[in-house]
C-alpha cells in the first residue's frame, strides 16, 4: 500500500465496519489510528471529549467548517458532525494509517482532500446474515426493518469503492484488509 494512508471502510448497518476498525486499532495501535470527528450534540454521560468526538458548541463548528478544518460534515437529528482534516493528519504524520468509516459523501470529501493516499473498502454480508446479527444483539424491531429496509439502497455504492469484502468471519476480514494494505502479521 505504498503511499497509502488512508482506510476507509464502509458498508450497511449491522455490517460489521465499526468492529473490524475497532479490532485494527486494538491490535495494531502502532500501525492504525481512528481519526475522531467533531459534533455539535451534547456529550452523553459515559463519553469524555475527544472520546468518541471532539464536542463543539455549534458556534465552534461553523468556524471550523468555515476555515477548512472541518472539510466534510452532514447534520443529523438536528445536530452537526464532520471530520476534521488535523486528526487526519496527527495519524498520517506520526506514520500511521489513519482508519474508519464513513459514508460516499464523506469518501468523495476525503479523496478530494488527499487524493490517492486513499483506499477504500466496502464490507458486505447477506442480508440473512445481517438480521442474524440484528436479532443476537437484541435490535429492536422497528430499528432492524429500518437498517434491513437501507442495506438494498447500500450495497448499491459497493461499485465506488477499491475492494469489496465479504465480512462473515472478522479474523477472515482483518486478514484481507491487512493483504490489502500489505501488511505481513
Amino acid at each position: 500500500m505504498k503511499n497509502k494512508s488512508i482506510v476507509i471502510i464502509e458498508g450497511p448497518s449491522g455490517v460489521g465496519k465499526d468492529t473490524i476498525i475497532n479490532e485494527l486499532v486494538k491490535r495494531y495501535p502502532k500501525l492504525f489510528g481512528k481519526p475522531i470527528n467533531a459534533t455539535t450534540r451534547s456529550m452523553r454521560e459515559n463519553e469524555s471529549q475527544n472520546n468518541p468526538y471532539l464536542f463543539l458548541s455549534e458556534q465552534e463548528f461553523l468556524k471550523m467548517r468555515k476555515n477548512g478544518e472541518i472539510f466534510e460534515h452532514t447534520i443529523r437529528h438536528g445536530t452537526y458532525r464532520g471530520m476534521r482534516k488535523s486528526s487526519f493528519d496527527e495519524i498520517i504524520n506520526s506514520g500511521r494509517i489513519a482508519i474508519r468509516d464513513c459514508d460516499i459523501n464523506g469518501l468523495n470529501a476525503i479523496k478530494k482532500l488527499y487524493g490517492n493516499r486513499v483506499i477504500s473498502i466496502f464490507l458486505t454480508a447477506p442480508k440473512e446474515e445481517i438480521k442474524k446479527r440484528f436479532l443476537s444483539r437484541n435490535e429492536p424491531s422497528e430499528s432492524m426493518t429500518a437498517r434491513l429496509k437501507d442495506y438494498d439502497e447500500y450495497i448499491k455504492f459497493a461499485k465506488d469503492f477499491d475492494y469489496i469484502i465479504e465480512n462473515i468471519n472478522m479474523e477472515d476480514t482483518i486478514n484481507e484488509i491487512l493483504k490489502i494494505i500489505n501488511i505481513n502479521q
